[in-house]
This record gives C-alpha cells, sequence and structure tokens, in this order.
C-alpha cells in the first residue's frame, strides 16, 4: 500500500495511508470524510468492492436527503428517526460523540434486522417480504416483527450490534455498534455501561420493529390485492374454458383487472 500522500478517489483530497486514509479493495484509497458520508465502519464491508462513481453517487444521494432530514425521535446518537420523511439515519460521530455526519436510509430498505451479541443471535425480526422470502430463519423464538431478546449467560461482553440487512445488492447490510470493547458483566462499570447499551440497543430494535410493521402493512394489503386479481382472472378463466364467456370476453375483463 505505501505511506505516500495520495488524492482520494472520490473528491480528489490529498490524503496519505499515515494520516487521513482509507483503503478499499483493489488499492483505492478514500479521505476519511468520504468515509464517514458512506456509512464508516458501519459499512465498511458493504463499500470495499464499490467503484470510485458507485461511492460517489452514493455521498451525492444522501447529501440530497440530508438537506431535508429533520429527526422527530432519537435514540442517542445511535439512531434517528424522521418520521414525517419516512426515513432513518446512523449517524457518524467523533471521539467525543459529537455527530459529524448522517447516513440516511429509507423506511422501505429495511428487510431484516437482528441483535447480536459477540457473534450469537439474539433475536430477530423484520418485514412481511423477509418471512415470505425465508430471509429470517433459526429457532422457534426468531419471530417477525419480535424484539424480546433472550441473552446468553457470559460474563463478559466485547460487541454488541444491530445488524440490520438492506433492500440492496449493493449496499446489502448495515451495523449499529452499541459495544466494541470488552466489559465485565460482574463488574460495578462493566454492569453499568452493559446495561445501558443493551436497554439502548432494545430501544433501537422497537424503533426498527416500528418501522417494519408500518412497511408490513402496505406489503400485505398489495399481496392481498394480486392475490384478489389472480383469483378474479382464474374465474374468468374457468368461465371461458366452459364456453360461458368468449376469448374476447375474457380478454377484456383480464385488462381491466390487470389495470
Amino acid at each position: 500500500m505505501g505511506f505516500f500522500a495520495k488524492n482520494c478517489y472520490v473528491c480528489n483530497k490529498k490524503t496519505s495511508f499515515l494520516t487521513n486514509c482509507i483503503v478499499l479493495s483493489k488499492s483505492i484509497w478514500i479521505c476519511r470524510t468520504c468515509f464517514n458520508k458512506v456509512g464508516g465502519s458501519n459499512e465498511y464491508y458493504s463499500i470495499i468492492d464499490m467503484k470510485p462513481d458507485e461511492i460517489k453517487k452514493m455521498i451525492e444521494l444522501n447529501e440530497e436527503k440530508l438537506k431535508n432530514f429533520n429527526p422527530t425521535q432519537k435514540v442517542k446518537n445511535y439512531l434517528y428517526i424522521d418520521e414525517n420523511k419516512k426515513q432513518w439515519g446512523i449517524p457518524q460521530t467523533n471521539f467525543f460523540n459529537k455527530v459529524k455526519y448522517i447516513r440516511i436510509y429509507e423506511y422501505s430498505d429495511i428487510v431484516s434486522f437482528e441483535l447480536i451479541e459477540d457473534g450469537n443471535t439474539i433475536t430477530k425480526g423484520g418485514t412481511a417480504r423477509a418471512v415470505l422470502g425465508g430471509a429470517l430463519f433459526g429457532d422457534a423464538g426468531a419471530i417477525a416483527g419480535g424484539v424480546t431478546a433472550r441473552r446468553k449467560s457470559s460474563s463478559t461482553c466485547s460487541k454488541l450490534q444491530i445488524k440490520i440487512t438492506l433492500n440492496s445488492l449493493s449496499n446489502p447490510v448495515v451495523y449499529i455498534n452499541f459495544i466494541e470493547t470488552e466489559y465485565r458483566k460482574d463488574s460495578v462499570l462493566g454492569k453499568e455501561v452493559y446495561e445501558s447499551e443493551y436497554s439502548l440497543a432494545q430501544k433501537a430494535l422497537s424503533v426498527l420493529n416500528l418501522i417494519c410493521d408500518s412497511n408490513s402493512d402496505g406489503e400485505i394489503e398489495e399481496e392481498e390485492a394480486n392475490y384478489s386479481k389472480a383469483d378474479e382472472i382464474k374465474k374468468f378463466k374457468e368461465l371461458l374454458d366452459m364456453g360461458a364467456i368468449t376469448q374476447e370476453e375474457y380478454e377484456e375483463k383480464k385488462k381491466d383487472l390487470l389495470k
């Protein structure tokens, strides 16, 4: 990779490996500012195979959304929600937990989500399409929309995060990280931090659950409408086969229903 200065592939700002640079695959370098604008460490593995033009387009779209994004609900600096625009965002914070940037998503982007502690899935949830499509799997406790978590009986916690699966092939997964350093649950400080962050994770799960419920309502209505049309077309096809209606009448009814 080398330690020499090099321009960011996205904004052309001069950077270097030693100071302010993120190296993606195929020796593509981007500055930390651009890196944060595409989601930072939360989306690193989603963007490492992206081309510079794709990353640039992602940033431009997010910048446009940010202009009108006004959070009506917040889960600390982990999750922002704009109920009016039906959008949600994951803030990028600095060392002092000050928000530097917000990556914006649509309600409809969410397919499923799960709470993960030290690599073990605690609970899962998602939209109707996630269940019908088989995106949610596991034991009987993994119920769509459910956010009742079953904690693992471990004395420590090194990583607590929510994994959100998105409806995007180019950017399929994003994470919200609550704990990234090991804490002992049986120590005074460790227990306090763990319980606090776990509570925030539960609140975030509840918000995601409500978003998925609102998405599922529309999906269910659409599925019911599609099934209703299919049933009607089937009935007219049976009448055609029986000779009760002509081919022209069948085609006309079918055309009307498909409209």
